[in-house]
């Protein structure tokens, strides 16, 4: 997570989607590590991102709509556009949750709260850190923006809204109350299961050891590793950076070729396995240094 003082949006604009198929799809931006497009679109079933440097995720039915994330206060307006592009309306944006609290995720709640009057939604220490407008993780991050938390979950928890159900996973490595939110959808007759990510291992250059935040970040983050590799690897799991797989994703998944924060089953797996290596050297490097 980095601070930035606006909000980059690069590539070509692009409207909503025709109907997803493996056959005849262009080679995927996300081989090509090009950023995100500027515009929103329909990723799969009724899941769209809505965009922005980090990912929001519009998530619709007939009762209303779930927005994940709202990233920084800089991608409100390319939100709240690229919601109404699509062809919804931003008021009937009926539930807010998130991935973690960090202020490039969560810093924009408070205003889209005020625009749509949504109930906010939080796992535990981060229910606490939005309440607060506290980064309480071990990071310690400055930016976060207080907005009041209608409803705060515990791990198995679900939220449900127009037929559309999602079940929250506490992941508390990445932030205390960091959550997987999961949900399967429907696209050409067939079911896949989605997962949105939530995070894994404190960043980079945190203290680990008597962390004063998060004194559990070290046991914490081994559980969220250990939930996460214990997990069946959903169909799709939606980042919310973008990511370089250097490759296209699984051509019997169905989604927009546009997206580059999507990781198949198998890019899932290698992310959870590469995330368990960096942590377990970060953490022999911490111990080395605090034995000298």
């Amino acid at each position: 997570m980095r601070q930035i003082s606006a909000l980059m949006l690069l590539g070509a604009a692009i409207g909503t989607m025709a109907p997803l198929g493996a056959a005849g799809r262009v080679e995927p931006i996300q081989a090509r590590n090009e950023a995100p497009p500027p515009e929103g679109f329909r990723i799969i079933g009724n899941i769209y991102w809505v965009g922005g440097e980090y990912g929001s995720y519009l998530i619709t039915t007939p009762q209303g709509h779930i927005l994940h994330d709202t990233g920084t206060n800089e991608m409100h307006d390319v939100i709240v556009s690229n919601v109404k592009k699509l062809g919804f309306d931003i008021k009937d944006v009926k539930l807010l949750i998130s991935s973690h609290a960090h202020f490039d995720h969560v810093q924009g709640h408070a205003a889209m709260k005020k625009v749509t009057g949504a109930q906010v939604i939080a796992l535990g220490g981060d229910a606490a850190a939005l309440e607060a407008g506290q980064d309480n993780s071990a990071g310690g991050f400055r930016g976060m923006v207080a907005v009041h938390v209608d409803r705060v979950i515990k791990d198995g928890d679900t939220i449900s809204l127009g037929g559309v159900t999602l079940r929250a996973l506490w992941v508390p490595g990445h932030t205390q109350g960091a959550t997987v939110w999961m949900t399967t959808v429907s696209e050409g007759g067939k079911n896949y299961s989605v997962a949105f990510r939530g995070g894994e291992t404190p960043n980079a250059g945190v203290q680990l050891i008597g962390n004063p935040r998060h004194p559990k970040v070290i046991e914490d983050t081994k559980m969220t590793l250990q939930r996460m590799k214990a997990r069946q690897p959903p169909d799709l799991f939606l980042h919310n950076h973008r990511q370089n797989l250097g490759r296209p994703l699984n051509p019997a998944l169905p989604v927009n070729p546009l997206c580059v924060t999507c990781m198949d089953a198998e890019a899932f797996t290698a992310m959870v396995a590469n995330a368990e290596k960096s942590f377990a050297q970060r953490l022999r490097d911490a111990e080395a240094q605090q034995n000298k």
